[in-house]
């Protein structure tokens, strides 16, 4: 007689892999996923708009206008270029490790909830630092942005969250 395997349900579920599903996110985490995305969109139309935007004449102009070094009219574009290439090239790289975060905070990692949290923060002081400056088109979108990510961490850190994070 052969022996029959044993009942899975004397265990618990367990998926393909042999192992303990993980638990499904409450709406809790489920909403502030959807908050960061949000959030992750505005940033990337404000940075984009901002790209648009930028006069970049005007730019070399004002550069050249308070130029003490002397640098030519094509250096000066090249640096603006640069910059501008630049700060595009920051915001993908920062959306692309809130991607990681935001995704693996979902699948209950604690430690994704606390730097996302922290990042939060920094964006926060950064955007208030920005409207500081004055309001323009990209100063609202970020503090768009910046709303929506606080409304996330309050969510990340109500009781049904932090019961997730435990468990997982």
């Amino acid at each position: 007689m052969t022996d029959l395997p044993n009942d899975p349900s004397e265990h618990g579920p367990i998926d393909a892999a042999g192992e303990p599903p993980q638990p499904v996110p409450p709406r809790e985490v489920r909403d502030s996923v959807r908050l960061w995305f949000a959030s992750m969109v505005a940033t990337l139309v404000g940075g984009v708009l901002g790209y648009v935007v930028t006069d970049q004449a005007a730019a070399v102009q004002a550069v050249l206008d308070a130029n003490p070094t002397g640098m030519s009219r094509e250096q000066v574009q090249t640096a603006v270029t640069i910059g501008l290439v630049g700060g595009v090239l920051v915001v993908l790289l920062t959306l692309g490790l809130e991607l990681f975060l935001v995704l693996k905070m979902q699948a209950g990692r604690t430690w994704a909830r606390v730097v996302l949290a922290v990042l939060a923060a920094v964006f926060v002081g950064a955007t208030v630092a920005g409207l500081a400056r004055g309001v323009s088109t990209g100063a609202v979108i970020n503090a768009i942005s910046v709303l929506l990510l606080v409304a996330a961490v309050v969510l990340m850190f109500r009781p049904a969250a932090n019961t997730y994070f435990r468990d997982s």
